[in-house]
């Protein structure tokens, strides 16, 4: 199944080559805070390949653990994971988890926000890309008109638009291949095939010019939760893409720098 799913994601991005043109990839990866034997994996994947890989922190659990390692790492990006990964949704409403829904106070919203990235700031200098990563990859479109005056330049979640790139000044970027299935609060490798599938199809999209052309298409793995089969797709999945001219792994610094500009 895992060579199927390389073969099929190879076709594609020979297709791309075969017009010129470079396929633009990204890995983001969800639940920082802490130097972890998880972590370790992730980044000695991210060593080997010389992969940029962009973690998604949570300002409110960030321990001094995780700047120390990350100041040593090469290649790693970080990003604001909400504030503290707290679900402020009504339970048992239908409603799923939200901690950037408006289900509190929207000053209390902007105040976690503003104070996990000065948190962000303090602890990872330079590497630290002002981009909001909403936990559950949900977030109101309330909030767009107010990021940019917090700081913020970018957003990766969940997002129905009509190729929309950037809203309120926020460039906003998905992620469109989720390694993991979620059941609860277990999560296991989804399976090769349909993590290739879900590559492929943005990927395509955007060949065809049915998707935004200019937003790369994401990876996304949670180092806490990857089991070994999740770990192995990934070793393979960097391996294949590495080695193939028409394709290239972008850094947060490089999918938000326009957008930090500003």
């Amino acid at each position: 199944m895992i060579e199927k799913a390389l073969a099929d994601i190879r076709r594609e991005l020979d297709a791309w080559g075969e017009t010129g043109r470079t396929a633009f990839l990204w890995w983001r990866d969800d639940d920082a805070a802490r130097a972890t034997p998880e972590l370790e994996t992730l980044l000695a994947l991210s060593a080997r390949y010389s992969i940029p890989c962009n973690l998604a922190v949570i300002p409110a659990r960030a321990e001094g653990s995780l700047q120390e390692r990350l100041a040593a790492a090469g290649q790693v990006w970080v990003l604001q994971h909400g504030y503290a990964h707290v679900n402020h949704a009504p339970r048992n409403q239908g409603l799923g988890a939200w901690e950037l829904g408006l289900h509190r106070p929207l000053e209390q919203i902007l105040l976690d926000l503003k104070r996990g990235r000065e948190e962000l700031e303090a602890l990872f200098g330079g590497r630290f890309v002002p981009a909001v990563v909403p936990p559950w990859n949900r977030i109101d479109p309330a909030l767009f008109p107010h990021l940019r005056p917090l700081g913020f330049c970018g957003v990766s979640a969940e997002w129905n638009r009509d190729q929309t790139f950037e809203i309120d000044g926020v460039r906003i970027v998905s992620a469109h291949a989720d390694l993991l299935r979620w059941k609860g609060k277990q999560a296991a490798f989804a399976g090769a095939g349909r993590v290739a599938q879900s590559l492929v199809e943005h990927l395509r999209a955007k060949r065809l010019g049915r998707a935004e052309p200019r937003e790369p298409s994401g990876v996304l793995t949670h180092h806490l939760e990857m089991d070994g089969p999740a770990w192995e797709f990934m070793d393979v999945l960097l391996r294949a893409t590495t080695t193939h001219g028409a394709c290239r792994w972008l850094a947060a610094e490089d999918i938000f720098a326009q957008g930090r500009d500003k």
